[in-house]
This record gives structure tokens, C-alpha cells and sequence, in this order.
């Protein structure tokens, strides 16, 4: 089946399932439904590309909803959650069971949690930096601050000091980073953030001794002018699991089987304790059209099918 035709499908299976009469709130105003209304929804902003992708095509098979997508820091977003000034946010991680005790269970309720993606952090150095293969544990000595300069790596390195740079300080990344690779501690003082994804990619095409830490959906649509005008002023690095061991970058390929280590999972968190737009947009995330989406831009769909190839050498 086309994915044009999948669409159509898609639209008149949620369009049959959630049409009902009309829902309105204790002031006579009308509700959002699945597929149509109003809502505002906080992002992360590593995950920017795909999901503004995405809900371009979900505004066009539903021109009945208006979704306002803002593209904050993983941190932001959840606070906004968790204060109840946003139902919906889209992030890399679920939320815990104390945010769960302790802000929903109290209103009757559990937010639903709907994987729709695996992502990774993406390494990036400057493009004459010849140290793009570092291995898992030289990564943990640089995000905990035990190896510093260029040179504690690869003795024949000038690059000088370590700038470790990141793309917001509440952002999901740097949470990743701190808690899954450098073990809970705290990041060391040559660490910094910016505001942005692209600004870290621009602070690293600039600085040859800089190590940035972005979302991979930032460089992961090869199709992308844009990932293309990217990946011509940085360098992607590669991560071994051992010195001399084969070191691999965080393509969709390496997620999916666990080569690349470091991956982490994209939750649409939907806070509406009714049958409302979030469900929505969650129900089109995860859809085959969706999925295809996510899958298109270099993301990892969570349902996306995984052949692996082997070839026999005569």
C-alpha cells in the first residue's frame, strides 16, 4: 500500500473511531477532540526536525486541528507537565514513578506514556580534529572531567584543552550524559551550555579543540539541505566498546542492534485525563504513516521492522 493511500486510511480510521458529540467545558467552550481543535504542546528541542515533520502532515490530513508545538528543554517541558500548564510534551525519557505518586495519582489519574522513537546523543568534533573514534570509557572520563586535554587521549594531539559543549543545561542530553555515561556525577567545569542544537553544531565548526554533545536528529536526514550543510563543518564520532575494537556512529542501524551504546527512548507524554487531541497526535506518532516519518529522518521508529543482511562468502 502507498503511503498516500496509508494516510487516507489512517484519517478515516481515527476520523470513525473518535467522532462523537461534541464535548464543551463547564463554560459552554468546545473541547479538542483526537482530530480536531486547539492545543499546545512543549517539545524537546533535540527532536525539533522530525516532529515538526510530522505534524505538518498531521495538520494536513486534519485541517480541522491547530497543534502550537514550542521547542523548549527537556527540563522545561517537564516542569511545565507536572504544574499542569501543558498536557502534552514529546521527550527522551518516560516520566518516574514519583512524578507519577506524586502529581497524578492525586487527580485520579495516570498520564498516558506512548513510545514512538529511539534517539541517541551524537558526538561531534571539529572537522581537523583527528579524534573521532574515542572509546566508551574515554567518554567517561571526559563527561566526568578525569581526562581533560586532547593530548590524556592521543599523546600527538595540539588540540589543547577539552571544551565539552552542550546544547542547554536542562536539556535531555545533558540529563543522558550526566546520569547514563558519567554515572550521576557532576559535570566537570569545562563543560558548558548553550541554548540551541545548532548553536553547539556552529560552536564546534568553530573551535577545533571543542567536543560537542547534540541530538542526533539534528544530523540524521541525510536528505536534509540543512543536516547537509551540517555535516560539511563538523565530524561525527564513533564509539568503541574497547580500544581496538571497531568503534560505530549513532545511525539507525547501530540502535537497533546495540552497537551504538549510548540510546535512549521518545515518549509522547499525554496529560488529558479525557479522549482529546493528544491522543491524537499520540495515535499518529506511533502510526504506520508516522512511524515512517520518524524512520525517514533518521530517528529509530519504535515498530519500525529490522532486517539484518548476512552475506556468505563463497
Amino acid at each position: 500500500m502507498s503511503t498516500e493511500k496509508m494516510l487516507i486510511a489512517l484519517s478515516l480510521t481515527l476520523a470513525f473511531t473518535f467522532t462523537s458529540c461534541e464535548q464543551r467545558s463547564k463554560d459552554g467552550r468546545v473541547l479538542d477532540t483526537p482530530t480536531s481543535g486547539e492545543i499546545r504542546i512543549l517539545v524537546d528541542e533535540a527532536y525539533q526536525p522530525v516532529i515538526a515533520s510530522a505534524l505538518d502532515v498531521f495538520d494536513t490530513i486534519y485541517p480541522r486541528t491547530n497543534v502550537q508545538a514550542e521547542y523548549v528543554a527537556e527540563g522545561e517541558a517537564v516542569a511545565a507537565l507536572l504544574r499542569d500548564s501543558v498536557q502534552v510534551i514529546i521527550i527522551g525519557r518516560a516520566l518516574t514513578d514519583e512524578e507519577v505518586e506524586r502529581h497524578f495519582k492525586p487527580r485520579g489519574f495516570t498520564p498516558k506514556m506512548t513510545l514512538i522513537a529511539y534517539d541517541a546523543p551524537a558526538f561531534i568534533v571539529h572537522p581537523e580534529n583527528k579524534d573521532a573514534l574515542l572509546t566508551q570509557e574515554q567518554l567517561r572520563q571526559i563527561v566526568t572531567g578525569q581526562k581533560k586535554r586532547w593530548s590524556d587521549l592521543n599523546p600527538r594531539s595540539s588540540l589543547g584543552d577539552i571544551v565539552l559543549v552542550f546544547d542547554h543545561p536542562l536539556s535531555g542530553t545533558v540529563r543522558y550524559v550526566r546520569d547514563s555515561i558519567g554515572g550521576g556525577t557532576t559535570l566537570p567545569d569545562n563543560a558548558f551550555a548553550l541554548k540551541s542544537n545548532a548553536e553547539v553544531i556552529d560552536y564546534v565548526s568553530k573551535h577545533k579543540n571543542a567536543l560537542g554533545i547534540i541530538g542526533v536528529n539534528w544530523i540524521s536526514d541525510a536528505d536534509d539541505k540543512g543536516v547537509q550543510s551540517f555535516l560539511r563543518t563538523i565530524k561525527l564520532v564513533d564509539v568503541a566498546p574497547a580500544p581496538g575494537k571497531e568503534g560505530f556512529g549513532p545511525y539507525q542501524a547501530y540502535l537497533a542492534t546495540g552497537q551504538y551504546p549510548y540510546r535512549r527512548s521518545v515518549y509522547v507524554i499525554n496529560a488529558q485525563a479525557r479522549t482529546g487531541l493528544g491522543l491524537g497526535i499520540a495515535s499518529f506518532l506511533a502510526s504506520d504513516p508516522g512511524q515512517r516519518i520518524i524512520q525517514k529522518d533518521g530517528l529509530l521508529a519504535a515498530q519500525a521492522p529490522i532486517r539484518l543482511i548476512q552475506l556468505q562468502r563463497k
